[in-house]
């Protein structure tokens, strides 16, 4: 059965790039003809989700091309991982910390999620890659991607679509299959695309759960026509495809639950700020009683700002973070409240970006990539690396390492 699908996208490797490397980063990724770059993130699709669901269209992905379980930036959770593969920053230096966070230059939290919040200066640090290409005379249309549909620094892409549920899975396919069959002047160089799924499910029900593995198999079915009817585009053997993730997923209960409330000095508090990493704010002179009273529970890693291991590049952030950072056990639900409050998600994310949980899938195939290669895993935030040598523009300041991901290229 996955045979002829093997076939169509075998179709996409003729006409072999070579990489090319001008000091540590190459100027571009092909000397002759232009190539383009299309990406596609599929909401918390973690990297062992594939081998428990029916999904020829990505085995087929990663028979012909290269594939990588990634771990994300931290904190592991939509925003800030998606915000990170656009600018090739971490969270600390792009200023998206979190969904939420308490921005103490505006004196108010403000969330990823308000329409109004969103567009508060300086919200959006960094330069993402549509504004990268944009400004180098190419192209992109964004569809969906998470931090796309508010200018940074006054550049847009030249076509955006704000997120909505509403639009079919197989929709936003077309929108993206109309982009690559235009005449060739008319096609953009870079497309980016987004599906919710299979986060929902998993919030909701679990990683581990049937409704997981019908997402999956969902998105799947989506791809096969996806990669059916985008071989009319007349630049079908110069496209390079990703189908990659922001963050995994790992299930929660009822009975991992800690209501830091009889932990902590409630006088002590000056605010908290819930979620994974969950924030709090406490008095100067009680700092160091708070953590050892944070770590003595036994399943909280507790830092103050600042002074978190290296290896987050994380809690530095000089406004938009509490002055206790938080990342709980991982599939524990962290709690601040008078009374205990039920665990109703079965699922979530935001916890030590290296625990396996929290790792995700990359798919590349195309002209530039190599063909049945396993590279190695590396962070989320190169994305904007790999992006920038398939369209040969020079990338912005980024925090990526080119020698994490070079490796990934086919070579003349």
């Amino acid at each position: 059965m996955k045979r002829p699908l093997l076939f169509l996208l075998l179709l996409a490797l003729t006409g072999c790039a070579a990489s090319r490397h001008a000091g540590s980063y190459p100027a571009s990724a092909a000397p002759g003809k232009k190539q383009y770059a299309v990406i596609l993130s599929m909401d918390a699709f973690r990297w062992d989700l594939a081998g428990r669901s029916h999904t020829p269209t990505l085995d087929s992905l990663a028979r012909v091309g290269t594939y990588a379980e990634v771990f994300p930036v931290y904190p592991s959770n939509t925003f800030p991982s998606h915000y990170s593969m656009a600018t090739g920053l971490h969270p600390d230096h792009h200023g998206v910390v979190n969904n939420a966070f308490f921005d103490k230059m505006q004196g108010r939290q403000l969330s990823v999620f308000d329409a109004e919040d969103v567009k508060t200066p300086g919200f959006w640090g960094g330069e993402p890659i549509w504004n990268t290409v944009e400004r180098q005379g190419l192209t992109a249309n964004i569809f969906m991607w998470p931090g796309s549909d508010v200018p940074v620094n006054g550049r847009q892409a030249t076509v955006w679509t704000r997120y909505s549920p509403k639009p079919s899975y197989y929709e936003r396919a077309d929108w993206v299959i109309d982009a690559l069959t235009r005449p060739e002047a008319e096609i953009p160089e870079l497309v980016m695309w987004y599906f919710e799924q299979p986060d929902a499910a998993m919030h909701t029900y679990g990683p581990e759960s049937p409704e997981a593995v019908a997402q999956a198999e969902r998105i799947d079915s989506v791809l096969r026509y996806f990669f059916r009817e985008v071989r009319r585009s007349p630049v079908f053997d110069r496209i390079n495809f990703i189908v990659t993730a922001d963050h995994g997923m790992a299930g929660l209960s009822p009975e991992r639950y800690l209501n830091l409330y009889g932990v902590l000095d409630s006088t002590q508090i000056v605010r908290t700020v819930p979620g994974t990493p969950f924030g709090i704010e406490v008095r100067r002179e009680y700092v160091r009683e708070a953590l050892r009273r944070l770590r003595a529970t036994g399943r909280v890693k507790a830092w103050e700002r600042g002074k978190m291991p290296r290896r987050f590049h994380y809690g530095r952030h000089p406004s938009r973070l509490t002055n206790l950072v938080l990342i709980p056990e991982t599939g524990w639900t962290l709690d601040y409240s008078p009374a205990d409050r039920p665990v109703r998600k079965r699922g979530t994310h935001g916890f030590d970006n290296a625990d396996r949980t929290m790792h995700m899938v990359f798919y590349g195939t195309g002209p530039a990539f190599r063909e049945g290669f396993r590279q190695q895993s590396f962070r989320n935030q190169n994305i904007y690396l790999i992006l920038c040598r398939l369209l040969g523009v020079e990338p912005a300041p980024n925090d990526g390492d080119w020698r994490d991901v070079k490796h990934m290229f086919r070579e003349k």
